[in-house]
């Protein structure tokens, strides 16, 4: 995976490829606001509103790399 602050673009690429969404994304990054996930910020990411700081874009790598394992491990002979 990346191994730098990812960009607005990659993000969505990613989004796109695991068919996660935005909500599903803000809730694992705990962006809550009145007990729901807030897309809107991981929206705002995607259009380069906001920048993805250090630690954010090391946290969302780590939430994709969970899907590569997850695969690698249904794919292993039983």
């Amino acid at each position: 995976m990346l191994d730098r602050i990812m960009t607005g673009d990659e993000l969505k690429k990613l989004r796109s490829e695991y068919d996660v969404t935005q909500s599903e994304l803000a809730s694992y990054l705990g962006y809550i606001s009145n007990g729901k996930p807030n897309r809107s910020m991981i929206a705002r990411f995607e259009n380069n509103h906001a920048v993805i700081n250090p630690r954010i874009s090391r946290l969302i790598q780590n939430y994709f790399m969970e899907f590569n394992r997850v695969e690698e491990f249904e794919h292993e002979p039983q």
